[in-house]
């Protein structure tokens, strides 16, 4: 007999962060701040017993190995013989700094232990899927917002039980633009110079928001840190200056991409000649079950 589950994380923007390595995945983060994303992942689990354990994961149709996933799945089904189809709709790009590894991890996680009945807690499922990401090297602080939606404060890294998040609810559209390659955070991450001025610069920030956890110092501090951590590309900060008329920009961590708000139809005349653009909002009610 097969079980389903369908579940939706949405997608995380990191406007700027503090690398905070730790010997334990479930402490290991970031501190730093973002907002979640109405766009991020739609997640079907069907599970049922077999002879041997087996584990698929498509992603918009394709099989595709999915570190990220892979690994929650067989953390979250440790020996148990059974057959896992994981079916997940990626609505925004990868390694654009929109927190699709994240958000496919923990929808599957959600969908899986629904649908699985291994009857694990949420914080259980959330710290899984934080370990994940972070194991993996595709994420630092993703998940545990994810989990909550809304603009986020991250005051401890970690999972749960370590990780500390303070939420604020915000209400706003938002403009995406997509305007160079993916930027994998493996690379950055292991460069060790990068990853000095990141952590320090990313706690300078982190103090600072923390005084006036505002949206709009969320983009006036995130522009800051993308410029003096030299993450910023020229294009980049072009495009996220020519916005300045008519509302706020800021880059996405860690993406060759920006994110907006303010004056919609206007921002998105300016920032068509820079790439593919994507509108959506400010998601209030963080990964669920559907």
């Amino acid at each position: 007999m097969v079980s389903r589950a369908e579940a939706f994380c949405p997608g995380h923007i990191t406007a700027f962060f503090e690398i905070c390595p730790d010997a334990d995945p479930r402490r290991r983060g970031s501190r730093g701040a973002g907002l979640c994303t109405s766009l991020g992942v739609k997640t079907e689990v069907k599970v049922r017993e077999a002879a041997r354990q087996r584990i698929r994961i498509f992603l918009d149709g394709e099989e595709e190995k999915a570190e990220t996933t892979l690994r929650a799945v067989k953390k979250l089904v440790g020996d148990r013989r059974l057959e896992v189809y994981v079916l997940s709709e990626v609505q925004l790009p990868v390694s654009q700094g929109f927190g699709m590894s994240g958000a496919g991890a923990l929808s599957t996680a959600i969908a899986l232990n629904e649908a699985g009945k291994l009857g694990l807690s949420r914080d259980e499922v959330v710290g899984v899927a934080h370990e994940a990401e972070v194991e993996s090297l595709t994420g630092l602080g993703d998940v545990l917002p994810q989990s909550l939606g809304g603009m986020d404060l991250r005051i401890e890294p970690g999972g749960p039980p370590h990780g500390v998040v303070k939420r604020f609810e915000v209400a706003v559209p938002l403009l995406l633009c997509v305007i160079g390659p993916p930027m994998l955070t493996k690379s950055v991450l292991h460069d060790t110079e990068k990853a000095k001025v990141i952590s320090a610069e990313g706690r300078r920030c982190v103090e600072e928001f923390k005084m006036a956890p505002t949206l709009e110092n969320l983009f006036v501090i995130g522009r800051d840190f993308a410029v003096k951590t030299g993450l910023a590309g020229n294009r980049i900060l072009e495009a996220i200056d020519s916005c300045a008329p008519y509302g706020k920009a800021s880059m996405s961590m860690l993406g060759n991409s920006v994110f907006c708000i303010g004056n919609a139809e206007m921002l998105a005349t300016i920032l068509s000649p820079y790439g593919q653009r994507l509108k959506c909002e400010v998601d209030q009610r963080g990964a669920r079950i559907l």
